[in-house]
């Protein structure tokens, strides 16, 4: 039996899971940033988190290994910055108030958390790419709650 990818997105939608923006810096000093939900913590000795990006994305070509990386964990509310970073041809960091983390890499202002780090190895991992990166710094904003995604939605907590 073939799942087909409609099948395996309807049931994986039912999972709901927080929403990313993923920054980093392009060789000249610029931002590059996207929106990502694949992300999960991977290890706690040493500290490393996940992320599965398209490989599709005109971002991941700056995500290669020793690279810097900023995770923000969008808090509630933060939705038009989820969108705003999953759109093309747009200037994505237009109107987001951010701050650097370390090496430089941006992150959202009032994320419900955020992740500074490297990118220490790359996967094939099907239309995506996995990345497991190496945390430098990490933090939380007190009594943030997370953006959740579900079924293709952005969800406040009710």
């Amino acid at each position: 039996m073939t799942v087909t990818g409609d099948q395996l997105r309807a049931a994986v939608g039912t999972f709901p899971s927080g929403v990313t923006v993923v920054t980093t810096l392009r060789e000249d000093g610029t931002d590059v940033g996207l929106t990502v939900s694949a992300f999960t913590s991977l290890s706690l000795e040493p500290a490393m988190v996940l992320l599965a990006v398209d490989n599709a994305s005109t971002s991941l070509p700056f995500l290669g290994v020793g690279r810097p990386v900023g995770i923000s964990v969008l808090a509630e509310g933060q939705g038009p910055v989820a969108y705003r970073f999953s759109s093309r041809g747009v200037d994505r960091f237009a109107g987001v108030v951010t701050r650097r983390g370390a090496r430089g890499v941006a992150l959202i202002d009032a994320a419900a958390a955020y992740f500074a780090g490297e990118i220490t190895a790359a996967f094939p991992g099907g239309d995506h790419t996995i990345l497991t990166v190496a945390v430098h710094e990490c933090g939380t904003t007190e009594e943030a709650r997370p953006l959740l995604y579900q079924r293709g939605q952005l969800h406040d907590w009710v």
